[in-house]
């Protein structure tokens, strides 16, 4: 296991200004990685790099069109994939179930 050049953590992240660092593609390579692999699994960092998004487009900061860092790390978690997977296995089933339910009797 590789060690850790930097603590990525909280009090790390807020000192150092990683969120908006990442946006104007201003980390190192160690912090990116790391930065990446944090939130990953952190809602709450997750949730304030969006708001730094939103914060750099208010304030007339372009980013290019092949630019979708955001989207790529956040919005494709892992978990949340499987999380929507496993709703959708039972809803169709009960959907299924209410409709032969209801149009039956």
């Amino acid at each position: 296991m590789a060690v850790s050049l930097c603590a990525m953590d909280h009090a790390y992240i807020d000192a150092n200004s990683i969120a908006e660092r990442y946006l104007d593609h201003g980390l190192s390579s160690v912090e990116l990685r790391e930065f990446e692999e944090h939130i990953v699994d952190c809602q709450e960092c997750a949730d304030r790099l969006l708001l730094a998004e939103m914060f750099h487009a208010r304030n007339g900061h372009k980013t290019k069109p092949d630019e979708k860092m955001v989207a790529r790390v956040v919005l494709y978690k892992p978990k949340r994939v499987m999380l929507m997977l496993i709703a959708a296995a039972v809803a169709v089933p009960v959907a299924y179930l209410l409709w032969w339910l209801i149009w039956r009797g």
